[in-house]
């Protein structure tokens, strides 16, 4: 998987199962500073049923409250993660990786960090304190 994919599977579990087209320009502003287009947004499908994105967003909740991703923990920030740790074929080398979105409750951000090639590096103690540096920006925090 890629980056991009893990964070489509976060937006869709963050988006009630509705999976969301992703896209790289939200706007284009002329030099005078006049909005010229704005991307409107465009839903694919919805791959998830409600019910079963909330229940993942519960569990992703919990990954982050006590779970291996406390390390992504925003004080009064809901936020709802996933590690995960992939084999290289190298021992004890890892791609350590960490989705994420918040607030958990009503998402705005979704976030996917990917580090590769970690020695005894997993997505808890590498990837998940990145994704909560990116959230906290995004956040204003």
């Amino acid at each position: 998987s890629t980056p991009l994919q893990m964070a489509m599977v976060g937006a869709t579990i963050a988006n009630g199962g509705e999976e969301a087209q992703p896209y790289l320009v939200d706007r284009i502003v002329a030099s005078d500073g006049s909005l010229v287009s704005r991307t409107t947004p465009h839903m694919l499908g919805r791959p998830i049923k409600p019910q079963t994105a909330a229940e993942l967003n519960q569990m992703m909740q919990l990954v982050v409250q006590g779970g291996t991703g406390t390390t992504a923990q925003i004080p009064g920030v809901l936020v709802a993660g996933k590690t995960g740790t992939a084999e290289t074929g190298v021992a004890g080398v890892y791609d350590a990786w960490f989705v994420c979105f918040a607030p958990a409750n009503n998402p705005h951000f979704v976030v996917a960090v990917q580090v590769e090639k970690q020695l005894n590096g997993f997505g808890a103690s590498v990837s998940a304190p990145i994704a909560k540096a990116i959230l906290e920006k995004l956040l204003g925090r």
